[in-house]
């Protein structure tokens, strides 16, 4: 990490501000490719959270998807709408609402996977796979780091 003796804050120095212009663009070009498939990037995340099948809680979906809770009830109530979802109670806490996949989000889903993909193999272009597992075991790294400091 960059440092001088009169310590200064230059936004490109930290690896945040790259975060930050990655994403934004990341959600731009994820908007334009699942366009034609007439889903957003916020339902995309949802729809990959819930394809392994099982039932989830908010809490998780919000978490697994990155969004907070206020905007992910409005996008799985559209998405509940659409029958992109069903929502039950679970067996052992009624307390609790579990979110899967219908058929339809299943195909959903299905339909999108190959289009992300080849957006990722493109944005990944160059990056040998030991550079990759760096990066993930980096970025893994961090977000721990993260969380911990919210935590205190």
């Amino acid at each position: 990490m960059p440092r001088t003796r009169k310590e200064t804050f230059r936004i490109t120095d930290y690896p945040m501000h790259y975060f930050a212009a990655i994403q934004r663009q990341n959600q731009i070009n994820l908007a334009h490719l699942l366009r034609s498939l007439g889903i957003s990037p916020q339902v995309w995340r949802v729809l990959g959270t819930l394809s392994d099948g099982e039932g989830r809680t908010i809490g998780y979906i919000a978490d697994a998807a990155v969004i907070d809770r206020s905007n992910l009830g409005r996008i799985l109530e559209g998405m509940a709408q659409d029958g992109l979802i069903d929502r039950t109670t679970a067996a052992d806490d009624r307390r609790v609402s579990l979110t899967k996949l219908t058929r339809k989000g299943t195909a959903q889903y299905e339909a999108a996977v190959p289009l992300v993909l080849a957006m990722y193999h493109r944005l990944l272009e160059g990056i040998e796979p030991k550079e990759f597992e760096i990066l993930m075991k980096t970025l893994r790294t961090l977000k721990r780091n993260a969380l911990n400091l919210a935590e205190q």
